[in-house]
């Protein structure tokens, strides 16, 4: 769909979200609420550190191929936000920490495209993965 589409809906924390929901679909973390409230927590970690940091307009590091004292601090910020909301909610999902630094570091701007890009991603995969999930849980019992 992303190739039709043109846009990136693929991206590389959905990988590891994927996996967990086919190779351990008993684990919390890889139960549908986790995967979407873990994603949408990380996202706003990420994008409220880069804003707290001033950081909307700064180069990517995947432009520079540097990594920036405020790019690094976002990070810390926005891990720890997302870890710390994941526990609050209930809602682990390691993946999303990725999504979280996918931000921070610039891979994805502040932009309304680039929050669909990243929400239409986390749904297909989140919604595709639950079926497949639930298939492979009702296998190992």
């Amino acid at each position: 769909m992303a190739l039709v589409t043109g846009r990136v809906w693929l991206f590389p924390s959905l990988g590891p979200t994927a996996f967990l929901q086919a190779e351990a679909p008993t684990l919390p973390m890889s139960r549908l609420y986790n995967t979407l409230i873990g994603h949408l927590v990380g996202i706003i970690a990420g994008y409220l550190a880069v804003i707290m940091l001033g950081l909307n307009g700064a180069d990517s590091v995947f432009v520079i191929h540097r990594v920036t004292v405020g790019r690094m601090w976002a990070s810390v910020i926005a891990v720890t936000l997302t870890l710390a909301g994941q526990i609050l909610l209930k809602a682990a999902h390691a993946p999303a920490a990725a999504t979280t630094l996918l931000i921070t570091m610039g891979g994805f701007q502040r932009k309304w495209s680039d929050v669909a890009d990243l929400a239409v991603g986390i749904l297909i995969v989140a919604f595709m993965g639950e079926c497949l999930r639930r298939l492979r849980a009702s296998e190992t019992v």
